[in-house]
């Protein structure tokens, strides 16, 4: 090779080498502008959510400060002389100068609703694992644990009075008020985990304690926590209904006592501190949820394939049935379990037998059949009513908090004292306003419906992953396209969740304002059982209103099977 060839090899990798060096440059220069342009992004959306933190607080608080006043005002003039609210400044007033008396019957309630929301949160989230490990026993025991959920209140309580000594059956009554709508999220929590890291455990052999250590049980946890948040609210209520049989002390007693005396800023002063009760493990909640699961909104929605039903449509009918029929038979296995431990006196512990006899084998079976009957034609249209009404209130709200974010901070507080506060000291709000039929008990249930479905479906369309409103911005999609193709669909899960969850409380609750305002319906009729020691009739009202809300919630739940296989097939078990 000649030197002239040599030297021009050498000068064209020189230039060759140059040029490289330059594209590396100019690269260089290109991620440093693109690193600076990210940078001043980030700074600036801190600095417009700091912004927006601050007005949303300050919007909260005159609203709130409003609120407060118009609330003085109209209790000033009018309320308080018609005996229905007192003033905010009485309430102040009365917790000033009975100080040690709220004190120590605050305590007292407190203890028990700990308590109670702690046994039953715990077991709500080993059964919940259990089911979703070991589906034949969902299957089976699910049931079960609906009907401890749908068992009325106005019957349940004399009856656990009358079982366990007085403190073990408010903590037994409270962990029942707790246990389903915790047992219901976890489950969709836990399912609700992603398809990618599910078979990728498969892949490494894991089995299915690997998937639920490393992947389902950290997927549950912002729906764990939410159970945990509505569960505050429900502890605060069942202590609160524990106390008004058999008690000595509480804020339940104060109540009482308060309302038999017309006292009307001692009855809302117990009510702000049950507000409070339940608020502020609310809002701590709300805060550990955030913090420990920022990722939660940021994974993608990838299931597991689901398999396709197998056998022919008869086949899947009589697993079915035979299902149903087995949860039947544990059901009532269980009741005479309760009766033989508990060692129940026959004059107050009827058994299955006995509430058949009473409604099909003796003489006045069609009688007894005919006063049920005619009960529970009223129950149904207050229960009913109110359902429809609570759910779409709650989906509704969960709704504004969602898009409008300062709906939110200003109606919460509101929310979670309407759910909070005892519905005993609502009542004679919404009686004196709506009157003592249909409207005051549609009132009434709704109240306790919505609060559930509220928190929710704010849940599940918080949990939305991001990259699908990365996509959708791609499109220039309006806020409300965003709601409707990607918000809504992916949280069906949670909407019929709620749904589930409301409708054995949309009937619990139709008895209790029965029991309270109307004198009608199977809450009436329960109380009016007890009050004349027929438990007979007491025991086969409370069957009959436990069927009707196994039903009801079996029909919602069909409801959202037909609806998921179309829309979301990979969330249908």
């Amino acid at each position: 090779m000649s030197t002239a060839s040599v030297t021009g090899s050498s000068q064209g990798a020189r230039t060759s080498a140059g040029a490289a060096d330059g594209r590396s440059g100019a690269s260089g220069d290109r991620d440093a502008i693109r690193a600076a342009a990210i940078a001043t992004e980030r700074s600036r959306s801190r600095r417009a959510a700091r912004r927006g933190a601050i007005n949303g607080w300050v919007t909260t608080l005159v609203v709130s400060l409003a609120l407060l006043v118009l609330w003085e005002v109209a209790a000033d003039l009018w309320l308080t002389r018609l005996g229905v609210i007192a003033s905010p400044s009485a309430i102040v007033q009365s917790l000033i100068a009975d100080a040690g008396l709220y004190w120590s019957n605050f305590t007292a309630t407190a203890w028990v609703a700990i308590r109670g929301w702690f046994w039953g949160n715990l077991l709500a989230v080993l059964v919940a694992i259990v089911f979703v490990q070991v589906p034949a026993f969902e299957s089976l025991f699910l049931r079960l644990a609906l009907t401890l959920f749908c068992l009325p209140l106005v019957a349940v309580n004399p009856l656990l009075q009358l079982t366990f000594d007085p403190d073990t059956a408010k903590v037994v009554l409270t962990s029942l008020a707790v246990f389903f709508t915790t047992l219901v999220g976890t489950m969709l929590g836990l399912r609700s985990a992603d398809g990618g890291p599910l078979t990728m455990v498969t892949a490494w052999g894991g089995g299915g304690l690997s998937k639920l250590r490393f992947v389902r049980f950290p997927s549950g946890i912002p729906a764990i926590l939410t159970g945990l948040q509505i569960g505050a609210a429900a502890a605060a209520l069942g202590a609160i209904f524990g106390e008004f049989i058999g008690a000595k002390s509480g804020l339940g007693v104060l109540l009482i006592n308060g309302l038999m005396g017309l006292n009307l800023p001692r009855v809302w002063s117990v009510a702000v501190l049950v507000t409070l009760m339940a608020a502020v493990p609310y809002g701590l909640f709300g805060l550990l949820r955030r913090w420990l699961t920022p990722w939660s909104a940021s994974i993608s929605n990838a299931q597991a394939a689901t398999a396709s039903p197998r056998g022919s449509a008869f086949s899947r009918f009589a697993t079915a049935v035979a299902w149903t029929i087995g949860s039947i038979v544990v059901i009532l296995l269980a009741w005479w379990a309760y009766l033989i431990v508990f060692d129940m006196s026959p004059f107050v512990g009827k058994s299955p037998v006995d509430v058949f006899q009473y409604l099909f084998v003796s003489e006045e079976a069609a009688a007894n059949r005919a006063v049920l009957v005619e009960a529970l034609g009223v129950t149904l249209v207050h229960a009913g009513t109110g359902y429809i009404a609570g759910l779409v209130v709650g989906i509704a709200m969960a709704v504004a908090f969602v898009t409008v974010p300062v709906v939110e901070r200003v109606l919460t507080p509101l929310a979670v004292a309407l759910r909070s506060v005892p519905i005993i000291v609502l009542i004679p709000v919404l009686i004196l306003a709506l009157g003592r039929g249909l409207g005051g008990v549609v009132a009434i249930t709704a109240i306790v419906t919505f609060f559930p479905t509220l928190a929710n479906v704010q849940g599940g369309l918080k949990r939305v992953p991001s990259d699908a409103f990365t996509l959708m911005r791609s499109y220039d999609s309006s806020i409300w396209s965003n709601l409707w193709r990607v918000q809504l669909p992916y949280t069906l899960p949670a909407i019929f969740a709620s749904a589930r969850i409301a409708a054995p409380t949309a009937v619990l609750a139709a008895t209790l304002a029965e029991w309270l305002a109307t004198g009608d319906g199977l809450g009436h009729t329960i109380v009016t059982s007890r009050s004349h020691s027929d438990y007979t009739q007491l025991w086969a009202a409370a069957a009959l209103l436990t069927a009707v809300s196994l039903v009801f919630y079996s029909l919602v739940s069909w409801a959202e099977r037909v609806v998921l296989r179309r829309f979301a097939p990979s969330q249908v078990g």
